[in-house]
């Protein structure tokens, strides 16, 4: 799924659902479009309640291994081209679960 194996996109899952505070993650850019290359990074923009957690980012570091992980925060973002872009084209990678 999006380019990455099935045991990072696991483990990036697992980190996401650790973390209260993360309500939604959406992925976007060119592995949300589909025109990755290998070692294409990962954007991810998260939605959440309260403050994000530094060690958040240290954990999805760690677990992505060789790929760079880049991460937007949809509650403090001030660029509306880019919050638009990935309003509009990017792909939901993970969605706390209702009542976790």
């Amino acid at each position: 799924m999006f380019g990455l194996n099935e045991s990072v996109t696991l483990a990036l899952t697992d980190i996401f659902s650790q973390y209260p505070e993360v309500e939604q993650v959406i992925i976007f850019g060119s592995r949300a479009r589909g025109d990755y290359k290998k070692q294409s990074d990962i954007d991810f923009a998260i939605y959440h309640r309260g403050d994000l957690s530094p060690s958040l980012y240290l954990d999805l570091d760690e677990a992505a291994g060789i790929y760079k992980i880049d991460v937007i925060d949809m509650k403090t973002i001030h660029n509306e081209d880019l919050r638009s872009k990935i309003e509009r084209d990017g792909i939901e990678f993970y969605r706390k679960k209702s009542g976790g």
